[in-house]
């Protein structure tokens, strides 16, 4: 669905912001009423509302034709990793604009830590006055993003955070017993984050949720990692749920990666050094950190980029690339 511009008297003029709204994202459902409203009362704004996934590219050719000097993703992490795949790989762009992302859905990592945070409506305004009144490019910073080919032939996935073990254990016990409470989300990840710990630390009855099958994990000018693992986690953001920041800092490449091995007592210094600012910046016992262009990972276990869940392909490692980068705004 297409909402064309009523100030649009001829050819000559062409939408300064393009609006990418998917309306089932969590928080759309809710709100996708306040952003029409903000969008018919605004100049040099068009917008379009997905009718699914597949309509993405539709989107992107309209936008090719109007040639906006900004383009906003209102949606999850899913629905944004889905349009920055049709960016990267459909070709249909001549021209990238910066990118904007409202946070539309429910957990919204990479929304905020391009300082997108709170209802998307607000937001919306906030990057339309910073368009209005020409500020737009004090806010524009490059992001690295992950392209996570799982070797079935079909182009790569794009995100900005991958995980593995115990990040997806949490992520699936999360949505089946904290988000069925009706609970905030802050508490409900806060209570599934609290969970894992318990369970990684032989408090709870049931699993191991932090504790993975064998895994291999091959880091291009990083080496080589087998075992298993409490969690597996690789991102370009700077900052995660609640500020955290379990990645190594030293070195280059787009990745920022660390693996916490099985353990109670790794799990603690791992937890200790994430409290005091110590992770990443020098050695943990059980704890490894890497930055790099490349991982490659061989095992069984399921994925999530940006919460969006895979599984490997039997006999194929999953390989993540962090060297290409976009324009983002980044709200102060």
């Amino acid at each position: 669905m297409v909402q064309e511009l009523q100030n649009m008297r001829s050819g000559l003029e062409v939408p300064l912001v393009a609006i990418i709204s998917n309306p089932k994202s969590t928080t759309n459902m809710a709100r996708i009423g306040k952003i029409r409203t903000i969008v018919d009362a605004a100049h040099g704004v068009l917008h379009f509302e997905l009718d699914g996934i597949e309509s993405i590219d539709d989107a992107l050719s309209l936008f090719n034709r109007a040639k906006p000097a900004l383009i906003i993703i209102n949606g999850g992490d899913g629905t944004v990793g889905a349009v920055l795949a049709s960016i990267f790989y459909s070709g249909i762009l001549d021209i990238v604009p910066p990118i904007a992302i409202l946070p539309g859905g429910k957990t919204n990592m990479t929304a905020a830590d391009l300082g997108s945070k709170g209802r998307p409506d607000k937001m919306l305004e906030r990057l339309l006055k910073l368009v209005r009144e020409g500020r737009l490019a004090e806010s524009l910073t490059k992001r690295n993003l992950i392209e996570m080919d799982l070797g079935d032939g079909k182009r790569p996935q794009v995100g900005t955070f991958f995980g593995t073990a115990g990040v997806v254990r949490g992520i699936h016990w999360c949505r089946e017993h904290a988000y069925s409470k009706n609970m905030p989300l802050f508490i409900s990840h806060l209570y599934a984050m609290s969970r894992l710990f318990m369970s990684g630390f032989g408090l709870s009855r049931g699993e191991n949720l932090l504790s993975s099958e064998d895994m291999k994990i091959y880091i291009r000018n990083g080496g080589r990692l087998e075992g298993k693992y409490a969690s597996v986690l690789a991102t370009t953001l700077d900052d995660l749920l609640f500020g955290l920041r379990p990645y190594g800092k030293e070195g280059s490449g787009g990745l920022r990666f660390s693996a916490v091995d099985v353990g109670g007592g790794n799990l603690f210094r791992a937890l200790k050094g994430l409290i005091t600012g110590s992770f990443g910046r020098k050695g943990i016992q059980g704890v490894q950190v890497r930055r790099s262009d490349e991982i490659r990972i061989e095992g069984n276990e399921p994925v999530t980029l940006d919460g969006e869940m895979f599984d490997p392909v039997e006999g194929k490692p999953i390989t993540l690339r962090g060297d290409k980068a976009l324009t983002f705004v980044k709200l102060p």
